[in-house]
């Protein structure tokens, strides 16, 4: 059976070159419904994207994977067979960031003025990372590139840190309302979400099936895990 690697690597069986295909547009949509959702929750900007519409993409995109993975290997369960598990891994990590994307700006509805100041500040940088980790996410996968993964992985792992860090200020922060702490907390937990999820996609470039959803940290004589999300 061919190593995960060499299918991105000269001429790609059919399933392979139309699975990185759907991947791209899942990611393309995932990155535009988080960037109008998050300009909505964090910049006060109009929803001007059909995120509904975006969303069920990434659905039948998710079944439509399933349904040719399932195909697949009836017929050839030997070939490509490596590929096709972490594929399936890869749509339901998509599928969730559009859900998220949903979430986030279901949340400025909650919020009872304006996101603005010194609160809303962080997550807008940390918002800004994470819109640069789907490139990562894209470009690791589809082109196969380990050292872009590796980079998302390291990215996502500062990323929830800062974030976790940012929820424990807040809730030491007496100063706001509780309307605020609610929004921001909620925002905080979500990018993480979106960060972990893209981490995730990266983890079946990275490592083995076993070691998906799992952040190894590398050294030049060995490679411990430790969980991503």
């Amino acid at each position: 059976m061919m190593g995960f690697l060499n299918f991105f690597k000269g001429e790609q069986p059919p399933l392979v070159a139309q699975a990185l295909d759907d991947v791209k547009l899942m990611l393309r949509n995932g990155h535009e419904m988080f960037s109008a959702a998050t300009a909505r929750l964090l910049d006060n900007e109009v929803l001007d994207v059909d995120l509904n519409k975006l969303d069920a993409e990434v659905n039948q995109g998710e079944q439509d994977l399933r349904r040719v993975v399932l195909e697949h290997l009836t017929v050839d369960p030997n070939r490509e067979l490596i590929f096709s598990l972490k594929l399936i891994s890869i749509v339901h990590e998509a599928e969730r960031i559009g859900d998220l994307a949903k979430s986030l700006s279901k949340t400025a509805e909650l919020a009872h003025r304006q996101r603005m100041g010194p609160l809303v500040e962080p997550l807008r940088a940390l918002r800004t990372r994470i819109l640069h980790m789907f490139d990562l996410a894209r470009d690791g996968f589809v082109k196969g590139e380990v050292t872009l993964s590796r980079q998302l992985i390291r990215e996502h792992a500062q990323v929830k840190d800062e974030l976790t860090q940012y929820v424990r200020d807040l809730a030491g922060n007496d100063s706001i309302t509780p309307n605020e702490a609610v929004v921001y907390a909620m925002a905080a937990r979500m990018l993480s979400r979106v960060s972990s999820h893209l981490a995730n996609i990266a983890s079946t470039v990275t490592g083995p099936f076993d070691q998906i959803r799992r952040s190894p940290t590398w050294t030049e004589d060995e490679e411990p895990t430790r969980q991503v999300a």
